[in-house]
């Protein structure tokens, strides 16, 4: 008789998060087109969400249009303790039950992200600009949403020619890129 194999699927479950068009293209860019992000337990982002994990609220309703949404992928944490800075002690996490982000904590993963793309529109400037060639920032700007697939229009070129702009100031010496860890 031969022996049968069985295959042990874990059921994931995801958390939504309000993070804005801008951000959702940049995750949809890449993340190989989804909008799920797949985190380890040792990044910072994974702190950010641990924290911040909540009960479903109970009027909570499945979201119809995911254009401005991306969802993390809540690993497996079960018995696990963690402090949880809004109810100010320590909380046991479940991840069946605590599988909502709370308003602050999107706030918070949302200006994670934002600093993110920030952080690589700033080394891809410095890059862009460090051999000493004559380009139009404007150009640049819209080199690098194209480059990594985010909408291109005049709202954001305007915006990101601020952030390079006041990053300019700060360094006027040397170029700082940024290392995360």
């Amino acid at each position: 008789m031969p022996s049968a194999t069985f295959a042990i699927v874990k059921s994931s479950s995801t958390a939504d998060i309000l993070v804005g068009e801008l951000i959702h293209d940049w995750v949809v860019a890449n993340n190989g087109g989804s909008d799920v992000i797949r985190l380890d337990q040792r990044t910072n982002l994974w702190g950010i969400v641990k924290q911040n994990l909540d009960l479903l609220p109970n009027d909570y309703h499945i979201i119809e249009d995911r254009r401005e949404y991306i969802a993390i992928e809540l690993l497996e944490i079960r018995q696990h303790k963690t402090y949880n800075r809004a109810a100010d002690r320590e909380i046991w996490i479940n991840e069946l039950y605590r599988c909502y982000i709370s308003e602050s904590g999107q706030a918070a993963i949302r200006r994670y992200l934002e600093n993110q793309i920030r952080a690589t529109f700033h080394a891809y400037m410095v890059a862009r600009f460090s051999d000493g060639q004559k380009e139009m920032i404007r150009h640049a700007i819209g080199s690098f949403l194209a480059d990594f697939n985010l909408p291109i229009n005049d709202r954001i070129i305007a915006s990101m020619s601020k952030d390079w702009y006041r990053y300019r100031q700060r360094n006027t010496e040397n170029y700082e890129i940024p290392i995360f860890f």
